[in-house]
């Protein structure tokens, strides 16, 4: 089956990598179509300590990955490869000088042998569930443990797999060790016929993550509710740009703050806004009108601090939904719509009063119940922060559970 799969795998790539490739800046191209097949340029000669490479396919998994890169560099030397230019920004914003960055290799045997050889990993690191068979395949044949860290597994991604279980269920006996966000999490993999004795449920790194220390400058002269909506996706512009029609004629000073998932978005958000003759203003340029265009990239966990109530994108189409932990760090309090399958703890936000859920026709119904509310806006924000404060911990458990994978003596050599 590897065999078929490697030769599709190449057959298919002369197709897909022009179309990558001129997605990517000029400056950028050679860059990446360099570190695709393997050639990195890593600057580690003469260092002595042990390598250990952090897998995060793009941005959501690069933050996860942060409070675990933290710990880690007290014993390692740190390379992290991400599949996305914003996955790049993301990591290059927190990785410190002698750490490397570089674009995951395509899933082909001689290109992972020429970065492996490179990098000469003591470990590598998946964050979430990204099974590359032939990655998995080379690190075993070359002696390099792996582990799953902050494993999830969507109903999308199981039902996918589960059409290929006759194969993937080889794949995924080449994992030494998968922690794992949830007991859910955990039977999916189990199903799928991951090793029962290599799971262990150690909770979603996403809840360590530290909240920033202060607010951004430029949020401070906002008017007043404030409204942010994070990682918005195609069709929710829309809905919230309705229920925040309906707030301001109760809050006229009241300000909008979208911020879609994807940055390849921002231009076809700003054409909504010109289209729907909305008073707006983008980040990036300054500004601050009633609605602000949030076009920067890793800001929204701070633009989370400044607001009143917090719309998580991607749950007002069915996309999943994203990240409630970063508002339930601020203790803010959290509006959903009725898509959060990929997060099953929303379940306990939801249980414990920490959040609530708005369709579409409610969305602003619900808001102005919120904002026109002190003690339930402050009742709901304290009880997310609980939650939040609750559920931390899971970067020292995936560190116990990963003890025996990982390099011990930060002196020993690399390899």
């Amino acid at each position: 089956m590897y065999l078929i799969y490697s030769l599709l795998y190449i057959l298919v790539l002369p197709f897909i990598l022009p179309v990558h490739l001129l997605k990517r800046p000029p400056g950028l191209r050679r860059r990446w179509l360099r570190e695709r097949f393997g050639y990195l340029r890593l600057g580690t000669e003469g260092k002595k300590r042990p390598v250990v490479w952090i897998h995060a396919v793009s941005v959501g998994e690069a933050m996860a990955a942060r409070p675990l890169v933290e710990r880690l560099r007290e014993r390692a030397d740190i390379a992290v490869s991400t599949v996305t230019d914003t996955g790049q920004r993301v990591v290059r914003d927190f990785i410190t000088e002698g750490e490397v960055c570089f674009y995951m290799p395509f899933d082909i045997p001689s290109s992972l042998r020429r970065a492996m050889e490179l990098l000469r990993p003591a470990a590598v690191l998946i964050m979430e569930t990204e099974l590359w068979p032939n990655l998995l395949r080379t690190a075993g044949r070359m002696g390099v443990p792996v582990a799953v860290v902050n494993g999830r597994m969507s109903e999308r991604s199981f039902r996918g797999y589960r059409k290929i279980r006759f194969f993937i269920r080889s794949v995924l006996g080449l994992i030494d060790c998968y922690c794992v966000q949830s007991e859910g999490d955990a039977e999916k993999l189990k199903s799928l016929g991951a090793p029962e004795d290599r799971i262990f449920v150690t909770g979603n790194l996403k809840f360590d993550r530290r909240p920033p220390e202060g607010r951004p400058d430029w949020c401070r002269r906002l008017g007043r509710p404030v409204v942010v909506a994070g990682s918005t996706h195609e069709g929710e512009e829309e809905v919230i740009l309705e229920a925040f029609r309906a707030l301001k004629r109760v809050f006229r000073d009241a300000t909008l703050i979208i911020a879609p998932r994807h940055p390849e978005r921002f231009t076809a958000v700003e054409g909504l806004l010109r289209d729907r003759a909305v008073d707006f203003t983008r980040r990036s340029i300054g500004g601050e009108g009633g609605v602000i265009l949030l076009d920067t990239i890793g800001e929204l966990p701070d633009v989370y601090g400044s607001a009143d109530v917090c719309l998580i994108g991607g749950s007002f189409v069915p996309r999943g939904g994203h990240n409630l932990f970063e508002p339930a760090s601020w203790g803010k309090p959290i509006v959903c719509g009725p898509h959060m399958e990929n997060f099953p703890l929303a379940d306990e936000f939801f249980k414990r009063g920490a959040a609530v859920r708005a369709g579409a026709d409610e969305l602003g119904t619900i808001l102005l119940e919120i904002l026109s509310d002190g003690e339930k806006a402050e009742e709901m924000g304290r009880k997310a922060r609980e939650l939040y404060s609750e559920k931390g911990g899971a970067v020292l458990r995936t560190l116990e559970v990963l003890e025996g994978l990982l390099p011990s003596n930060p002196a020993s050599g690399r390899g």
